[in-house]
């Protein structure tokens, strides 16, 4: 029986329209989509089209088995490819166009091996399975029903979003970058209309069609994207020298838009000499620290722009900076966290941070761990010698929550060694 392309209820379609959605299949269907109601994998049919764009479709589609809504995106560049008439195939245009195709395709499957591996991040939309099938290959992923940002500053009738409701966006934004450049990849592609909001405003990165893994010594060129007034110079070419500072421009350009109501000057334009109006100028009621960082970011060499997402948001003050301090009588040491927010102490340097060379610390006497969403420091001893705090003595095993300003320390016959927990 007949589902309906939208809510995939069955039965439902009369005259042309769902009972229980009200989708109607009235609304055009483009021609290089696949018919609705067209079965892939043996499992997945396929419903209306969300979304065309330069390397693919994305249809609503059900899954058969787990009796669930998702969403599926088709391996199709429309400039190296076509789909052959009365079928489902797709083909490349022409036999020059054939190891670019093939190319292409082997990173969209890449793409999607590595997303599948990044479950574990909220803002990343889930990739839950892959195949290829009819000459290309497709992507299975979660669906998200909400809005782009540039569609909710749309719909709100917004001509630029309050900056303090843009750093939000931005952070948790900024946040799935920071794990997405842990895994070698680049986004390259950022900017309002692939940050999208879900129906609680959660903030979600979608679109990774033009994701590539990089190497830091990679000789190898990189296909040319471009999203002009977001997309950075280094990216007009090939050759360009790309990494995590490419997907910090691009992402300071969609802060600087949803702020100040309209784009930076294109790259090329920046070339031939248009200048970037500070932000302030744009917001006067915005912090000068997050204009300040804003330039930064947008600085047109990447030699001379920030160089990490983690670095931009702790610019525009949106990334605190967990610290410990040590010392006695005014004289305080501070020591950073490691990039996954921990800091270790112990005798052993292998196994810790901070190394105290006394005989009765534990080669990994305590950790502590900082949770950016609450701001609370979490301690866990190691060690039988026991850890003590402001809210009480841990036995091995044991943890605790320790807020800004609280404390610890590791008694010894020796010393001593008291750590007060700060942020910056």
């Amino acid at each position: 029986m007949k589902r309906c392309p939208n809510c995939f209820s069955s039965g439902t379609m009369k005259w042309g329209s769902c009972t229980v959605c009200g989708f109607s299949e009235q609304s055009q269907r483009d021609k290089r989509a696949l018919p609705a109601g067209v079965t892939l994998h043996q499992n997945y049919i396929l419903g209306r089209v969300l979304g065309i764009g330069g390397f693919g479709i994305t249809y609503a589609a059900y899954d058969q088995k787990e009796k669930r809504r998702l969403a599926v995106k088709e391996y199709f560049p429309a400039e190296w490819a076509m789909r052959v008439s009365k079928g489902n195939q797709i083909i490349p245009n022409s036999r020059s166009q054939e190891d670019v195709y093939q190319r292409g395709k082997d990173v969209f499957i890449n793409e999607a091996r590595v997303l599948s591996r990044l479950l574990e991040v909220p803002a990343v939309v889930d990739v839950l399975d892959f195949f290829q099938e009819n000459g290309t290959a497709y992507m299975v992923m979660e669906l998200l029903e909400g809005s782009t940002l540039s569609g909710y500053m749309r719909d709100s009738g917004l001509t630029a979003m309050p900056w303090k409701m843009a750093n939000r966006m931005i952070r948790e934004a900024g946040l799935a970058l920071i794990q997405v450049h842990e895994k070698m990849l680049l986004h390259r592609d950022i900017g309002p209309d692939n940050i999208m909001l879900d129906r609680e405003e959660a903030v979600h990165l979608i679109d990774f069609g033009a994701t590539r893994i990089y190497a830091m010594n990679s000789e190898k060129s990189m296909s040319v994207m471009l999203k002009p007034g977001f997309t950075p110079i280094e990216q007009y070419s090939r050759s360009g020298n790309q990494g995590p500072w490419t997907d910090v421009y691009a992402l300071a350009a969609t802060y600087y838009y949803l702020t100040a109501g309209k784009k930076p000057p294109e790259a090329p334009d920046r070339v031939s000499g248009a200048k970037l109006v500070p932000l302030i100028q744009c917001v006067p009621d915005i912090p000068q620290k997050i204009s300040r960082a804003v330039e930064h970011a947008l600085k047109f060499q990447w030699q001379q722009r920030t160089k990490s997402v983690e670095e931009f948001l702790r610019e525009m003050g949106l990334l605190a900076k967990p610290v410990v301090l040590t010392g006695q009588n005014g004289q305080w040491k501070r020591s950073c966290f490691d990039h996954h927010g921990t800091f270790t102490i112990g005798r052993v340097s292998v196994h810790s941070q901070m190394v105290i060379k006394d005989r009765q610390v534990s080669r990994l006497h305590c950790k502590i761990s900082y949770d950016s969403s609450s701001g609370d420091f979490l301690v866990e001893n190691y060690s039988r010698n026991r850890t003590y705090t402001s809210r009480g003595t841990l036995e091995k095993g044991q943890r605790v929550s320790l807020s800004k300003g609280e404390w610890l320390y590791i008694q010894t016959s020796r010393k001593r060694y008291v750590f007060y927990m700060e942020v910056e």
